[in-house]
């Protein structure tokens, strides 16, 4: 029975890695102009690693169900918030989680559902829970990270709450011009994030507090936010990076992007 489900799920996941890979190739060579076989080597050197990712985010997504696992602040010279993607929950972020743990940093992870909520009542639900951690924790300095739509509602929380504890925000991967692949998404929150569509727009236009600094970190070869310009965030006051082609849910556990991400809250605590 276990073999079965093993088979299932590499076979689920092999199957949406290649349509994935398959769309950011038409897609980014029609986007571009350019010649398809630079996308073709791009998404070959990618493809693997993003099924082992996608395959462990899965199997680990149970241990997220366990909301006081992750929810509560652990100890550490600074606070660094998380906040998941669509279709994900606190435990897709073991290894980023464990890695600052192991360099004093502590973690606080906040969960969401990703099916049947509305996109106001999760950014609420956001705010509510960070101006918590702010009050039992007043004399940390706070620091936001979002991968791919958790970069987005963080973006939108930050907006209305300008505490100067928070200081620093970076985005994994995250649609700031939606991604023409929300339709695949059906009634989950990511049906909010059409290509151009309304939801995300409005998030571009909000403020971000003058006193964070902010970064948003992308890949060359993502599979989920098509086309890729959509990670471009374009935003005053922001710092935007490339980091080495890494698929869109591999940044949750590559080394080189956790480094980057390292580099920057060390620079800003």
């Amino acid at each position: 029975m276990i073999t079965i489900l093993i088979l299932a799920l590499a076979g689920f996941v092999g199957v949406v890695t290649l349509l994935t890979y398959t769309l950011y190739c038409y897609e980014e060579t029609n986007q571009s102009g350019r010649p398809l076989a630079p996308f073709l080597a791009l998404a070959a050197r990618t493809a693997l690693r993003s099924a082992v990712s996608e395959m462990a985010v899965v199997a680990l997504h149970p241990l997220g169900l366990w909301p006081g696992l992750w929810s509560r602040p652990t100890e550490g010279r600074a606070l660094v918030v998380l906040v998941h993607g669509l279709f994900h929950n606190q435990g897709a972020w073991i290894l980023f989680r464990h890695r600052l743990h192991a360099r004093g940093f502590g973690t606080a992870c906040f969960g969401y559902s990703s099916w049947g909520t509305q996109w106001d009542e999760t950014v609420a639900a956001l705010g509510t829970w960070l101006a918590s951690i702010l009050e039992e924790n007043p004399d940390r300095e706070i620091h936001l990270v979002g991968h791919s739509l958790g970069g987005l509602l963080l973006r939108c929380a930050v907006a209305n709450l300008p505490d100067q504890r928070l200081r620093s925000l970076v985005t994994l991967g995250t649609p700031y011009g939606g991604s023409k692949l929300s339709p695949f998404a059906l009634s989950s929150l990511g049906r909010y994030l059409g290509y151009g569509d309304e939801t995300v727009m409005r998030v571009a236009a909000m403020p971000t507090p003058g006193h964070m600094r902010c970064l948003a970190l992308h890949s060359p070869a993502d599979n989920m936010v098509l086309p890729n310009s959509a990670l471009r965030c374009g935003l005053d006051g922001w710092e935007e990076r490339q980091t080495r082609p890494v698929s869109h849910v591999a940044m949750l556990h590559a080394r080189h992007v956790f480094d980057e991400v390292l580099g920057w809250l060390r620079e800003v605590a």
